[in-house]
Order: C-alpha cells, then structure tokens, then sequence
C-alpha cells in the first residue's frame, strides 16, 4: 500500500507539470481580417502581445484555472515532504477545481472566456486548439491520482490504527446517520409560540427605533443651540 502511495504522489507531480505545460501551447486560433493567429494558454491568462497584433486583454478565467493549477501541483510536491495527514484532502479537495473550471470552458462558447479586446473588431471567430483538451484531460488525472492518494493514505492509516479508525467511506456515512439522528431531536415551536415570538421581537423593534430617534432627535437639538 506504501508503494501504492508513492505512485501515486508521482503521478500526481506528473500529470501536474503535464498539465502546465499545455498552458504553453497554443489554446485558441482567432480568426481575423487580416488573417489566423493563435494565442497560448498563458497569452491568454496574463494577457500578452499575440503575433502583429496587441496586447490581448487578460482573461481572469483561464488565470484562475492556471494558478489552480499550480497550486494543485506545489501541494502534490508538498506531500512528499508535509508531516501531516490532513494534506491528502487538500490535494483531492483543490484538484477538482481546475479540472471542473477547465472542462466548462472547454464545452462553452470560446467568447465568454477569451477578452479579444482592443481588436475585437476584426476577430472574425475563435476556435479552441486541441492543447485546451489535452489540459482539461491532463488536469482530471492529475485529480484522480489526488483522490486515490487520498483514500490510499487513510487506508494506511486505518490500518495502523489496528481496528480504532474507520475507512473514510464508513466515517462520512456515519456523519450522516449521526446528522440524521440529531435533526430528530429538534422540537419546532408551534403556530402559538411563533406568533406570541414574534409580536416581542416586533415591540422590542419599535422600542429600540424610538429610543434611537429620540436621542437622534436631542443630539440634533442640542447642536442647533449650540450652533
């Protein structure tokens, strides 16, 4: 289970780099008058000069997805070296994201998520190149290898535990069948209590605004004298 483990911390820094380095390829073919330019990954993420033309504005989406992604990757490295067990959720937690984020871009209209601008006026059409699947592709290994170093390590961990801990299936089900059992125990007041309820809070309302709009009413006062 111990080699298991560290295959895949491996793969999880594998698919990791993968990943950030088809933000290097080219993700869009724009389409102009004055003929095709391609436009990368991080062209489009921090916004940069596309061939002759601009600078292309910068696309808080695809950003987003990239620094997600890097984050994935440095808390999959930190694994190897973090003493913590808490990590392994992080990493399958954190994972999903850009892989979620980058599979809607990847199935949306390219418009929504490209900022053509200042040169939008001759941008004919966009279409995604293929290195946006291969990131969408690279980006869910990368979270799959995340949630299987999750449950392999608590795996290993219940299994050192000698029987004390359960698997964390077993622990999120009896979450919910604690959950369920404790919402039973809830008493609801009935129509009398809410109505007499909320007649106190409605007084005590009207109370506090008046006491507020007298003094409100004093202070204005004493300033006019002394004004």
């Amino acid at each position: 289970m111990k080699a298991l483990k560290k295959i895949c911390q491996i793969l999880i820094a594998v698919f990791g780099v993968a990943a950030l380095a088809m933000f290097c390829f080219s993700f869009v073919n724009l389409n102009m008058t004055t003929g095709a330019v391609q436009a990368s990954g991080l062209q489009i993420a921090f916004g940069a000069q596309v061939g002759d033309l601009e600078k292309i504005a910068r696309s808080t989406d695809i950003l987003f997805c990239f620094w997600m992604s890097v984050l994935t990757l440095v808390l999959g490295v930190a694994t190897f070296f973090a003493k913590t067990t808490k990590l392994k959720y992080f990493v399958a937690g954190v994972s999903l994201v850009p892989a979620i984020y980058m599979l809607v871009v990847l199935l949306s209209n390219p418009w929504k998520f490209v900022d053509t601008r200042p040169f939008t006026a001759i941008t004919e059409s966009i279409t995604y190149a293929p290195f946006v699947l291969y990131a969408v592709i690279a980006l869910f290994l990368v979270a799959a290898a995340s949630v299987a170093y999750m449950f392999v390590s608590d795996y290993i961990e219940v299994l050192a535990s000698k029987g004390e801990k359960k698997v964390l299936v077993k622990r999120v089900v009896q979450f919910f069948k604690d959950y369920k059992s404790e919402t039973k125990k809830i008493v609801w007041p009935g129509l009398r209590d809410v109505v007499k309820n909320t007649v106190i809070v409605l007084i005590m309302c009207a109370i506090i605004g008046a006491l507020i709009w007298l003094v409100d009413w004093g202070l204005g006062s004493l300033l006019k004298l002394v004004w």
